[in-house]
């Protein structure tokens, strides 16, 4: 579905316009936030029910990636779709237009192309600041990351996916990962021939390959060029980058390790809810190493906590080799230094970064490219 204006609006007058192409009876909308995606709660005041209205355009250039196209929203949309259809994760429901198509697309007055989505509202709460979850709630997200690595996994002749055309999303994300740089069912019927997540990088984002891993390393290296980061700094952030693509060289990259990751677990994308933990905002979800999702969601933790999380990650895989938790530190640093790449033309966090990257590269990558473990320590 199109929706073609031919002259500048508001944000609100735009989500009003695109939520009327949705079967919502009577919506009342209300701003949530503007970051990655542009997003208003929706309440069909006929009937209560809620949903969640995501524009997709990114408050600044460095934000916009793959995952704002349309074939890319619509995988997401697809997964989530497949992901509540068949596993128990507790995942949004997409919504289509009444088109029935999963991605309605916006013209703007200049001739951008700009794609909006719809999810269910799932009732909870965001994690309060400072607030610890329960070792039952740990060791379930720990399980829950398990589940979604396994997805993709099918024995030859499964059925795949359906073509899409079949909160919250919290602004404390921002925080999440501010804070944590402040304190600096796996079946032998499966192959990887059968796995369809090895060849879909074309249209949903790639995280922690070598490759994706030097486009970062030059994000990054423009932030000295700017003036947040010292050339000394950047220097042990580039031994760190080469230590992390030596270990991948001869790193398995096969079903087993490699699939699809959620690409953003942080407390502002967990939600507390009557059912327990839930992952929510697959805005960034794509494909990479188990790893990195596994390594990006520890840093959520203490030291003694992050024990519960693997427990639960790894009940039906078996433990972690020193290798794997190895791999899975560089993962740690990458996942916090994308923070900072992420943020990169954003200058009111200019100030921030210049503050916490020499804490980062003294406390944590300096000891790593030492071969000492930051596990407990990052």
């Amino acid at each position: 579905m199109w929706i073609i204006t031919t002259h500048k609006i508001s944000h609100d007058t735009m989500a009003t316009e695109i939520i009327s192409h949705y079967s919502i009876e009577k919506p009342a909308i209300s701003f949530i936030r503007h970051n990655e995606n542009l997003t208003y709660q929706v309440v069909d005041e006929s009937t209560g029910q809620k949903y969640l209205l995501r524009i997709h355009k990114a408050a600044f250039a460095s934000m916009t990636g793959i995952q704002h196209t349309r074939p890319a929203l619509e995988a997401e949309m697809n997964l989530l779709y497949e992901l509540r259809a068949t596993s128990p994760l507790r995942v949004q429901i997409p919504v289509r237009n009444t088109s029935d198509e999963w991605v309605t697309v916006w013209l703007d007055e200049a001739g951008e192309e700009i794609c909006c989505t719809v999810l269910e509202w799932i009732e909870g709460r965001d994690i309060k600041q400072g607030e610890r979850l329960t070792t039952a709630q740990i060791h379930d997200l720990g399980v829950q990351l398990q589940i979604l690595h396994q997805y993709g996994r099918r024995p030859t002749g499964a059925p795949e996916p359906q073509v899409g055309s079949l909160k919250s999303e919290s602004g404390q994300q921002t925080n999440d990962r501010e804070q944590h740089a402040d304190k600096a069912i796996i079946s032998e019927m499966y192959t990887d021939s059968d796995n369809p997540t090895l060849k879909q990088t074309e249209v949903r984002p790639a995280y922690g390959s070598i490759k994706e891993n030097l486009v970062m390393l030059e994000q990054l290296e423009e932030g000295v060029r700017r003036g947040i980061f010292t050339p000394e700094d950047f220097d042990l952030i580039r031994e760190t980058f080469e230590n992390i693509n030596g270990q991948l060289e001869t790193y398995p990259h096969k079903a087993e390790t490699w699939g699809v990751i959620h690409g953003d677990i942080t407390r502002g994308n967990l939600l507390v809810t009557n059912q327990g933990i839930s992952m929510i905002d697959f805005c960034l979800y794509g494909y990479g190493y188990y790893l990195f999702d596994a390594g990006g969601a520890a840093t959520i933790f203490n030291r003694e906590e992050r024990d519960v999380f693997l427990s639960g990650y790894t009940e039906q895989t078996g433990p972690l080799t020193r290798r794997d938790i190895r791999l899975m530190e560089g993962f740690m640093l990458i996942f916090t230094f994308g923070y900072f790449a992420f943020q990169m033309e954003n200058e009111s966090r200019y100030e921030w970064m210049k503050e916490r990257m020499p804490l980062i590269c003294s406390k944590f990558c300096k000891p790593y490219v030492q071969n000492e473990s930051i596990f407990y320590e990052l």
